[in-house]
């Protein structure tokens, strides 16, 4: 007899960064449900790294498991078609159910929503439909019945009002602080998140189908703007935050141009410790918002009585600045720990062995597709680059030796700019950046437990001791002291990129 598949969840946050999470040693973080999980029954990964620091390249690499270069992924906005195989699809065509609730950042438009899915909730589109004052799409209008059109209309005002003091010290910094649950602000945004959990919780529990079920949540905290609300923010122990990273003038010269860009247009180097410490606290809070969400997800599976025969993957496309190196948001082309290294937690269904904590090893978020196709007893469609996890849960054992993530461009590839914000715009501090060279560049990075190196093709490369120099203040790229590491992770990257640079289709398009 066939074995019954599990359920899957995959759980996915943007901009959300590892070291936000208790278990992974912040004293700040009031992560109480998925630190909880990883002590009782799930595994959490430490050493998971994203392929690019951006939303759509990053997500159509973890669905597709190839890295962002095989496909030429690298923009906001090239996304997949039909033509191309993902983890979704994948399921879809092996009997799954899937709901697919939340942002998008994968598909095309006018790739058939049932290729992927089978169910598709977007309480984000609603409230950009509210705001505008269009007409709901068809099925959406139950989700948010507490937000109202004037709260949505009222939040444009307010961001009309910022847009009409554009050299404000708050303005680029995309900062909005903590907000009562009253505020449209607050409403509009956090309020859009929740309405968006309501309704995968409904249909988990109204779902009566035989086919198992797939919930993937796309969902969009703690994505800037940086608001919370109070209550979260209360939460937080402030005395447990730690500073923002600062950097010295010379350690600033020999950072890419990109950075030194945006530090200069967010304007946070105005800021003192006080008020970028606030800058950190509302990020944590808006972190505390998503594990909250997170245990209503569970409370769902557990009242179904399907959450041990369920796998759960929670994880995020990358990072966020949050205020340290004086920055906000993200860019393309850099690869800080703290934009690439995520959260990735594993918590396989029923019969797989599993010792829950934490692991070390490296791993990338190429590896997913992989994992939840070994847990379900399923084949992937087509070859990738990724490798199972499976063999991680029950035990701690080298996995990869180093890790990628790659991103930019090359000098006449306009296409992939994302930029043309006017100044008005608070994504300008980034995207105008975008619009230049070299500090939009096309960049790799590899990174194993000490050493990072960045190969940057327009500018001078980065090199870090991360055992000296966790933060990444020292580009050690001309230290002589470093000459042979250097060279060692050169051929690395280089064999790498060779070994990935592209995939054959298993499907022959002529027999000899």
């Amino acid at each position: 007899m066939e074995r019954k598949r599990p359920n899957i969840l995959l759980f996915v946050s943007d901009h959300l960064r590892k070291d936000a999470m208790g278990h992974m040693g912040n004293e700040s973080a009031c992560t109480p449900n998925l630190d909880d999980m990883v002590c009782q029954d799930a595994v959490s990964f430490s050493g998971a790294f994203c392929q690019n620091p951006v939303c759509v390249p990053s997500r159509c690499s973890f669905l597709s498991g190839h890295y962002p270069h095989v496909g030429g992924f690298r923009t906001m906005h090239h996304l997949q078609s039909e033509k191309d195989v993902n983890l979704l699809m994948t399921l879809k065509k092996n009997g799954y159910h899937i709901y697919f609730g939340g942002k998008n950042d994968v598909f095309k438009e006018d790739v058939p929503l049932g290729l992927y899915c089978d169910y598709r909730s977007d309480a984000y589109k609603e409230m950009a439909c509210l705001a505008k004052g269009e007409r709901l799409p068809e099925g959406y209008a139950r989700i948010l019945k507490q937000y109202t059109k004037e709260q949505a209309m009222e939040a444009e005002r307010i961001k009309e009002r910022a847009r009409r003091e554009p050299d404000g010290k708050y303005y680029y910094s995309l900062y909005q602080g903590s907000q009562p649950k009253d505020n449209p602000l607050a409403a509009g945004y956090v309020g859009a998140e929740d309405a968006q959990i309501a309704d995968a919780v409904r249909y988990i529990r109204d779902y009566k189908g035989k086919a198992p079920l797939c919930v993937y949540l796309s969902l969009i905290l703690p994505h800037p703007p940086y608001t919370a609300w109070k209550e979260d923010y209360a939460a937080i122990d402030r005395r447990k935050v730690k500073p923002a990273v600062r950097l010295t003038s010379g350690q600033l010269e020999k950072k890419p141009a990109i950075i030194r860009g945006m530090r200069r247009n967010h304007r946070l180097y105005q800021w003192s410790e006080e008020e970028l410490l606030d800058f950190k606290l509302t990020y944590a809070a808006m972190v505390r918002h998503i594990d909250r969400n997170f245990g209503k997800v569970m409370d769902s599976l557990r009242e179904k009585e399907i959450y041990d025969d369920t796998m759960v993957f929670l994880f995020s496309d990358h990072g966020d600045y949050a205020g340290d190196y004086e920055i906000a948001e993200i860019n393309a082309n850099t690869f800080e720990d703290v934009l690439t290294n995520v959260p990735l937690i594993i918590k396989p269904q029923n019969g797989v062995p599993i010792k829950s904590g934490c692991r070390h090893s490296l791993v990338e978020l190429v590896d997913i597709p992989r994992t939840v196709a070994e847990l379900a007893g399923i084949s992937l469609l087509e070859d990738d680059c990724g490798r199972s996890l499976v063999h991680l849960l029950s035990q701690e054992e080298e996995h990869r030796d180093f890790v990628i993530a790659e991103g930019g461009r090359l000098e006449h590839e306009i296409q992939c700019m994302d930029g043309n914000h006017t100044k008005d715009n608070p994504y300008w501090a980034r995207t105008s950046e975008q619009m230049k060279m070299p500090q939009h560049t096309k960049a790799v990075m590899i990174r194993d437990r000490r050493y990072k190196y960045v190969c940057r093709l327009y500018e001078q490369d980065e090199f870090y001791d991360l055992e000296r120099d966790p933060c990444e203040c020292e580009n050690q790229i001309n230290n002589r002291e470093y000459a042979d590491a250097v060279r060692k992770c050169k051929d690395r990257l280089l064999y790498k990129m060779i070994e990935t640079c592209d995939y054959v289709p298993r499907k022959t398009d002529r027999r000899s």
